[in-house]
């Protein structure tokens, strides 16, 4: 119902190819209602592969490159991705998954000792400690945000991964700090909801928590270090032209263009009178 204010008759001017880009936040809402339940879908694969805690790593990859898929907006058939995602970066995963699980089981082990020491004697000494094994945590959890889009994306050793993300970690940290933010509330939700977060485990936190951290870090990672690549190949970035070809045209697209053309009174009336009228041997025929 258009209550007066839509002239449902009259064309608009179409949608003009290469127009602005939509803002981070809106595109990020449009993909999430876009693949809502296909997070459900890579949330228990994922929690599937993780049972073996030792493939965390190369299951964590796999669910990245679904996600990076989405953030650049690329269509893929949901386990045929993460399957091959899977055996293509088990090696880097697997290490990097070893490296995580140690760096959790030292991070929460030295949390819980400078607290409980904390309760029994309070100390600058130990406050200083507790405080700095939180800021280690919090900077090594942020610069995870762009170790795993490299795997998945880039060709380089782990050392250069690990670097360029710290490096990325900062030069994005708005971006990264949005997602630390994010993180923090799901778990939140988690600890809040348990134990009947329990049960949710295996169908949402992981797949969400994943595409938030992968769609605030993977563009920084576009303009910091795979645009320079193509562009000093003299070369477009893929990801950004997926959509273009190089083929001639047939016909121009003119959205955005064109002028928005109204249907004439005439045709109006024979609309709202049912048909064309059409006389026949003194007859009219609709």
């Amino acid at each position: 119902m258009a209550f007066g204010i839509y002239n449902y008759r009259k064309t608009g001017s179409g949608v003009q190819k290469g127009g602005p880009q939509k803002k981070p936040f809106f595109l990020f809402w449009e993909i999430f209602g876009a693949k809502f339940w296909k997070f459900f879908q890579i949330n228990l694969i994922y929690f599937a592969f993780c049972i073996p805690i030792v493939t965390f790593g190369p299951a964590t990859a796999a669910m990245t490159q679904c996600m990076r898929k989405f953030t650049i907006g690329e269509p893929i058939f949901v386990w045929n991705e993460f399957w091959t995602a899977f055996r293509k970066n088990f090696r880097q995963g697997l290490f990097m998954g070893s490296v995580d699980i140690i760096l959790i089981v030292l991070l929460a082990f030295n949390v819980n000792f400078y607290y409980s020491a904390l309760m029994n004697a309070s100390d600058m000494q130990t406050k200083i400690l507790l405080a700095t094994s939180l800021a280690m945590g919090f900077f090594v959890v942020m610069m995870h945000f762009y170790i795993y889009p490299q795997i998945v994306a880039l060709n380089l050793t782990l050392p250069k991964i690990i670097k360029n993300s710290f490096i990325l970690m900062i030069v994005g940290f708005k971006r990264s700090f949005a997602a630390f933010f994010a993180w923090l509330a799901i778990a939140a939700l988690m600890v809040l909801g348990f134990p009947y977060s329990v049960i949710a485990m295996p169908l949402i936190p992981f797949a969400w928590m994943n595409f938030i951290a992968t769609f605030c870090a993977y563009p920084v990672i576009q303009q910091h270090i795979i645009d320079p690549y193509y562009a000093s190949r003299g070369e477009k970035n893929p990801e950004y032209s997926r959509y273009e070809t190089d083929e001639e045209a047939v016909f121009e697209d003119m959205g955005g263009v064109e002028a928005p053309t109204e249907i004439p009174k005439e045709k109006k009336k024979q609309r709202a009178e049912g048909g064309v009228k059409v006389k026949t041997k003194g007859k009219v025929i609709r």
